[in-house]
């Protein structure tokens, strides 16, 4: 992509919402944005507990039973996008952005390794020293997971993203082999840090690295508005 073209596209940020509508909200603008109907919409939300499942990935993952689950209040869901199981849950940030290959330059590969430029950006401003893994996609902070990343790519256009782990319960990580790991250690931004951190502030600090690297100018909106452009 020219250094001078900038993609001008949405932010939108769905907040506090169950896993299946965001990603049902995902796939239809997956849908517009494959027939030409909208520029970048960059979609941002948190869940409540949930673990997905990656096209790779495996049930023998989750180590604890479906009565224990039921009870613990975790939904389990099969999605489509690469890797094995994860967690979402409150005080994690997922990010994705649907961006077309062709437009930013770049392949599914280099894209990916993108997002976790994205990440690591971000994470050092506050402070923290990450890492990548050649063959393990994600950001590390020593031998702790800190950040996921899984996408898919329909016709070149990308959709799913990353997760970065700010401020949360990270208890059900240990009921689970992260992406297909077993006793990965995972962390989270405030165990870095020894304090709070602002998931808000952690999403303004995305929103700047991902204009930066990616080169795109977003605006606000919301899904109400984004709904009546499609209809």
């Amino acid at each position: 992509m020219s250094a001078n073209r900038i993609l001008h596209g949405y932010w939108l940020d769905l907040g506090f919402i169950p896993y299946t509508p965001a990603f049902a909200i995902q796939e239809r603008i997956l849908h517009a944005r494959l027939e030409g109907k909208l520029p970048v919409t960059v979609i941002t939300q948190e869940n409540p507990p949930t673990f997905t499942i990656g096209r790779g990935g495996s049930l023998a993952n989750i180590l604890i039973s479906p009565d224990e689950l039921r009870q613990r209040g975790i939904e389990i869901l099969e999605v489509n996008r690469g890797g094995d199981v994860t967690y979402h849950g409150p005080g994690q940030l997922i990010v994705s952005p649907p961006l077309y290959l062709g437009d930013i330059g770049l392949s599914a590969n280099a894209y990916l390794h993108s997002l976790e430029d994205v990440i690591i950006n971000v994470l050092i401003d506050y402070g923290i020293q990450t890492s990548k893994k050649p063959g393990s996609p994600g950001v590390w902070v020593g031998e702790a997971k800190i950040a996921a990343v899984g996408i898919a790519v329909k016709q070149g256009y990308t959709f799913h993203g990353f997760s970065i782990n700010v401020d949360m319960d990270l208890t059900p990580y240990t009921w689970i082999n992260p992406c297909g790991v077993s006793n990965m250690t995972v962390t989270s931004m405030a165990r870095v840090l020894g304090r709070h951190v602002s998931l808000s502030e952690v999403k303004t600090r995305v929103r700047s690295a991902l204009m930066r690297i990616f080169h795109l100018e977003l605006q606000d909106i919301t899904w109400n508005e984004l709904q009546s452009m499609l209809d």
